[in-house]
């Protein structure tokens, strides 16, 4: 077992905590196997009622897959990346499926590969301190982890705008879209872990008896959620990019500006794979993801957008294909083939 994932067992709750605060909790390829096993043996142990994952460090509680092993991976090993992404995707509908209720604490960062092992958790538990991202086309990839599925299903086309951007939420927007149950103070946290560490018996009933008391419902949230139906229903990026230029808002100028500097290929493919993901389930989804990060793999704009951002950090991807434009159908449709 890896330090970087801690398991640990209280009466009858299987405890999880992510544990590499080097790297904001990033799960590496072992870690993602070692939570798998974990979580296989807990399912059947009858001892172990239900599972908590958190997080040991206040800044994070997971900034996605570790980029610069898969970046490594890619570049040496094409199969052992495919590999990473296979696994981590086999995790992502374990916990989706699991048989047991599955409590995620959420205190700080949640990006990419950390929202798929705490979106699907059957009590999602927000601090004010949570930030959530897909920021995925940035670094020319796609919003994976199961993205099709719980993007799509956004209200307001919301998560269509997320996918595209990699647009930080905060918890009170989070909540409204219905992408965490729960709204908590920071400094509850350690006394919801002894609430729940003092239950005599896990049910989801008396999971959400113990969570409610602690919950706030936010107020408001600061999402323009008309503008971005309006905006990001369109069918194309090009029909996408114009509407955001017709609104003359600073809301839109700004998104117009921040799509500019994603990989045009990640925004196309990306759009299309949101548009197929409602008529999917989670596993179909899944399967579509493992098909796209093949070929994502196998490209251009993976790689140089990690060197720009992560390695080099000169923030100045040189995509391939460079413009929107460039990009056509026939590239877009290849992907998913």
């Amino acid at each position: 077992m890896t330090h970087s994932v801690l398991f640990h067992e209280r009466q009858h709750l299987g405890e999880i905590i992510l544990n590499r605060p080097e790297a904001y909790n990033a799960l590496s390829h072992d870690m993602i196997l070692a939570i798998t096993k974990q979580l296989h043996a807990w399912a059947q142990a009858n001892s172990i009622q239900a599972v908590l994952i958190h997080t040991a460090n206040e800044k994070a509680f997971c900034a996605g897959g570790d980029i610069k092993e898969i970046y490594k991976k890619g570049k040496t090993n094409l199969a052992s990346a495919i590999q990473f992404f296979a696994d981590e995707y086999t995790l992502n509908a374990l916990i989706a499926h699991y048989p047991k209720p599955y409590i995620a604490l959420l205190n700080g960062l949640t990006m990419g590969g950390g929202v798929g092992i705490s979106v699907y958790a059957s009590h999602r538990v927000s601090t004010e301190r949570y930030l959530f991202a897909m920021p995925e086309t940035g670094i020319g990839f796609f919003p994976d982890v199961g993205g099709s599925f719980f993007l799509s299903r956004c209200k307001e086309n919301a998560g269509i705008y997320l996918g595209l951007t990699g647009a930080r939420l905060q918890a009170a927007d989070a909540f409204a879209l219905h992408l965490t149950d729960y709204v908590v103070q920071a400094d509850t946290v350690s006394l919801i872990k002894q609430q729940l560490f003092s239950l005599p018996y896990y049910t989801h009933e008396n999971i959400h008896a113990a969570l409610l008391p602690f919950h706030h419902t936010p107020p408001h949230h600061n999402l323009p959620l008309a503008t971005i139906e309006r905006c990001f229903g369109e069918p194309t990026m090009e029909a996408v990019l114009a509407r955001l230029l017709s609104e003359k808002s600073a809301w839109a100028t700004a998104t117009h500006q921040t799509l500019q500097t994603k990989s045009p290929l990640s925004l196309k493919v990306t759009l299309a794979q949101l548009q197929r993901g409602p008529s999917l389930d989670l596993t179909a989804c899944l399967a579509m993801e493992r098909g796209l990060t093949q070929h994502f793999l196998q490209g251009h704009d993976f790689y140089e957008g990690i060197r720009a951002a992560v390695l080099d950090k000169d923030q100045q991807p040189q995509w391939q294909p460079p413009t929107l434009k460039a990009v056509s159908a026939a590239q877009v449709a290849a992907y998913f083939i």
